[in-house]
């Protein structure tokens, strides 16, 4: 159980896909929380969607537990679309704070959602509203051109799929190092099938298979 006090804060850090990373996030959350004097106590990180739902983010859905248990009083993010990219999810986040006492702290805008007193600063809650209608508005906008884009491609006798005769690289499969790693401690396919599902990272035991394979073939394991 984490013990909290004025002093003292978690990082939430959040990226949207496997391929980044949210060092950069951490490093400068870390550099932030000194500046407010606090001292970092957990950082909650993820690789997940903003626009999957609190309770469908582990971490998040975690931290929020902790949040209505009174553990924790003070939460760093770097912008508000790491909390979440979908406006009523965003809202909904930050009322669970704001009736918990848990103060959250945006480091882009450097404004804090409660006072010393735990009631809401009027200021925040606009841009957070303003900023997070933002955000979603840009979103649906992303996605629509992409679709104009994949329209128009089509129609112009574009082709989409693999060429023909194309094989995708067997490293870049998913989770494809922590498979080989595993592997390569001598650890049976179905160990680290259930390795990787309790570290929440479901793979069939096709794809363990195939990494097995490619390891053999070119005489990474025996």
């Amino acid at each position: 159980m984490i013990k909290m006090n004025k002093e003292t804060a978690v990082i939430y850090a959040r990226v949207s896909t496997e391929d980044q990373d949210y060092d950069r996030q951490i490093i400068e959350l870390k550099a932030y929380a000194k500046a407010l004097n606090f001292d970092v106590v957990a950082i909650a990180a993820e690789k997940l969607s903003g626009a999957k739902q609190a309770v469908d983010r582990p971490e998040l859905d975690t931290l929020l537990q902790k949040v209505r248990a009174e553990e924790v009083k003070h939460i760093l993010v770097w912008d508000l679309s790491r909390l979440s990219r979908n406006v009523a999810d965003t809202l909904a986040i930050v009322e669970i704070l704001n009736q918990n006492c848990c103060c959250l702290h945006i480091k882009d805008l450097n404004i804090k959602t409660l006072d010393k007193d735990c009631k809401p600063d009027a200021m925040a809650q606009m841009f957070i509203t303003m900023l997070a209608a933002v955000a979603a508005m840009e979103r649906k906008n992303i996605r629509s051109r992409m679709e104009s884009g994949y329209k128009h491609h089509l129609a112009t006798g574009g082709k989409v799929g693999r060429s023909i005769g194309y094989k995708k690289p067997i490293e870049s499969l998913k989770y494809f190092s922590e498979i080989k790693r595993n592997l390569k401690a001598s650890l049976s396919l179905r160990s680290v099938q259930a390795i990787m599902e309790k570290q929440g990272k479901a793979v069939s035991l096709g794809t363990i298979v195939k990494v097995k394979q490619y390891l053999k073939e070119n005489k990474l394991i025996a």
